[in-house]
């Protein structure tokens, strides 16, 4: 039922009972007073398609805005930004989602300031924390996405083996983890899968993360869920497989269930924990390792999120990046194919698991006219 005219207030005036639609309405007019007309269309839009969303999942009024609902437009935001980072032609990037954000932010506010709203749930750890990065589905100042380059994938590899060696040596950090991470990296870079067919996606419960029985390490083969949302046979090349054995041996998997990348998030160690049944533990950062072995319950995989950050991590720990940005995981994947196009591209395609040799040409035929430049001059002399 609509609000009375006493309910609602005067014109332009919002309350809690106000309806989403006259509060978008009030907040659009309020941005148009000394507005170019370019701004408010923008408003209108992005406000305008953030109230449909709210109120195709039954939000009604002012009131019914609360954290939770900000909180899944910010993962919403989310999902739009890796598609746009598994397919340049998709979604929005991750700045753009969090242009998108702050518009419906200053809604809140716009709605805090007249009352409607006693605090702006879009301010909100909860909901903040389900942005993407800024960096997500960026391309950079050439219009080229990262592409490592044979030398950064090299440097980084022999990096995360010096790291890892001096962990066990020195003992400086957690052993299992440092193998953990040399091993990720080496995996990202010799066998170009896509992050997603390799980490956790909390927003799709088909992708939960590689698993040990979906590796076979004699034939140097990962079978993943890949794009096609079908399960695929994918090469991995010695070098990673031989820093994943090294890994498997020390993280001595009690089934094939684990995860190859385990979180090492402790709240969602201690949560996987809570959730198994017939578990009453207390675990600590120095027992929860054991817990789940003795209890027999896996970790969560490591989220595609955290794998970017560690990355981003390992770059600013080495110094390691391309050109002057911190490494992305599907910067691996495309330098690895970028590579393999310059032999073939049968072989890029076979590799990468395109759909068609097309795919291939598109995403590499271009990418680099100088260096075709000189190969094609190297052909004719």
């Amino acid at each position: 039922m609509a609000p009375s005219a006493d309910e609602q207030g005067s014109a332009g005036r919002v309350r809690p009972p106000t309806p989403l639609e006259d509060a978008l309405a009030a907040f659009v007019d309020h941005v148009a007073k000394g507005d170019s007309g370019r701004h408010r269309g923008e408003v209108a839009r992005v406000v305008g398609a953030f109230v449909d969303r709210a109120a195709a999942r039954g939000a009604e009024t002012v009131a019914d805005l609360d954290d939770r609902r900000l909180e899944a437009y910010a993962d919403y935001l989310s999902q739009r930004a890796w598609a746009r980072e598994r397919d340049p032609d998709a979604g929005v990037t991750g700045r753009t989602a969090h242009q998108y954000y702050a518009l419906v932010r200053s809604f809140c506010s716009y709605l805090v300031d007249r009352d409607a709203l006693a605090d702006n749930p879009a301010k909100r750890p909860a909901a903040t924390g389900a942005l993407p990065d800024e960096s997500v589905g960026v391309r950079d100042a050439s219009g080229r996405q990262q592409f490592w380059s044979r030398e950064t994938r090299e440097a980084v590899v022999r990096w995360t083996d010096w790291r890892a060696d001096d962990a066990v040596d020195a003992g400086w950090m957690d052993p299992a983890r440092a193998m953990r991470d040399r091993a990720l990296v080496a995996v990202l870079a010799y066998s170009g899968a896509r992050g997603a067919e390799l980490f956790r996606d909390p927003q799709n419960e088909r992708r939960h993360g590689l698993r040990w029985r979906n590796v076979d390490l004699e034939t140097g083969t990962l079978r993943v869920f890949g794009k096609s949302q079908e399960w695929q046979e994918t090469p991995l090349l010695r070098p990673g497989v031989e820093r994943l054995r090294a890994h498997y041996r020390r993280q001595d998997p009690p089934t094939d269930e684990w995860p190859v990348f385990p979180t090492s998030h402790l709240p969602s160690l201690y949560g996987a924990l809570d959730a198994a049944d017939g578990v009453d533990a207390d675990p600590t950062p120095e027992t929860v390792w054991d817990l789940l072995r003795t209890h027999g319950v896996a970790p969560p995989a490591l989220t595609t999120a955290g794998a970017r950050r560690l990355l981003k991590t390992l770059s600013a720990e080495s110094g390691i990046t391309e050109g002057g940005e911190a490494l992305k995981p599907h910067g691996a994947r495309r330098g690895l194919g970028d590579e393999l196009y310059d032999v073939s591209a049968e072989l890029a395609q076979e590799v990468l698991r395109h759909e068609s040799v097309e795919t291939t040409h598109r995403s590499y035929r271009d990418e680099d006219v100088e260096r075709l430049r000189d190969a094609a001059e190297d052909a004719l002399l």
